[in-house]
């Protein structure tokens, strides 16, 4: 975590740290696979200085109280772990749905349930960051469930932002548009594909992870003391093109 005073001597939970999360200071991963980051080195301490692993299927809500408690209390979260299963709106299977909705909107609320409460318990202030994506706000081919999932997502960081406020929690989303992650270079790998997206962002480009982080960095900070319920579009412009 940067060690600007906002960070220094707090704890931090972010989810799938494993993949494009990992930049971001995580902590914990969705599955085992983001977990060889750390623990698959001999020595994941040297390597990783301050940063424990927890892996779990967060659609397995036991099984995340269990650990997320365990590991807790936390004063910052950053809901990252999301999965995008891209099919045309009228193949859209029960599966791909169930795994997007568990994952996408279920995990963030239940996630935030568990940190939010060790929060109030411990009578301490803290920031949420959910990630998000333009698609929330935008119809996208074959993103059906995804848009859907993420519509939701930035609904629900709202009523958090609502409900949590007078407990000195501020939830806030960021709203990236594609995003040169693992997932993000497998779904836009066509050209044809990425060069249609590409030119309707008037910055030219798609997002670093980088550019996600920073943003992160900044809600998580005491520098947007003053901002909650918002979403931060990290989009180069698509949604205003």
């Amino acid at each position: 975590m940067d060690p600007h005073p906002s960070f220094r001597g707090r704890r931090a939970l972010v989810t799938g740290a494993g993949k494009g999360g990992r930049a971001a200071g995580g902590g914990r991963s969705r599955g085992a696979g983001g977990c060889r980051w750390c623990r698959g080195r001999p020595s994941p301490r040297p390597q990783c200085p301050g940063i424990e692993p927890l892996c779990l299927d967060l659609a397995d809500w036991d099984a995340t109280e269990a650990a997320v408690g365990a590991a807790g209390p936390f004063e910052l979260l950053v809901n990252n772990a999301a999965v995008a299963v891209l099919q045309p709106f009228l193949e859209v299977t029960r599966a791909a749905l169930q795994r997007s909705l568990d994952v996408n909107f279920g995990a963030v609320l239940h996630v935030s349930q568990i940190v939010a409460r060790q929060m109030i318990a411990h009578g301490v202030p803290g920031a949420i960051v959910n990630v998000s994506s333009q698609a929330s706000q935008r119809a996208l081919r074959d993103h059906a469930v995804y848009c859907s999932t993420k519509s939701a997502l930035d609904m629900l960081s709202k009523v958090m932002a609502m409900e949590l406020g007078p407990h000195k929690i501020r939830v806030n989303t960021v709203n990236p548009t594609v995003v040169m992650t693992d997932m993000g270079r497998i779904n836009w790998s066509d050209p044809q594909k990425s060069a249609a997206m590409i030119n309707r962002i008037p910055l030219g480009k798609f997002a670093e992870v980088d550019d996600v982080v920073n943003s992160i960095l900044f809600l998580l900070s005491d520098k947007s003391a003053m901002t909650t319920g918002s979403s931060l579009m990290v989009d180069g412009g698509f949604l205003v093109s």
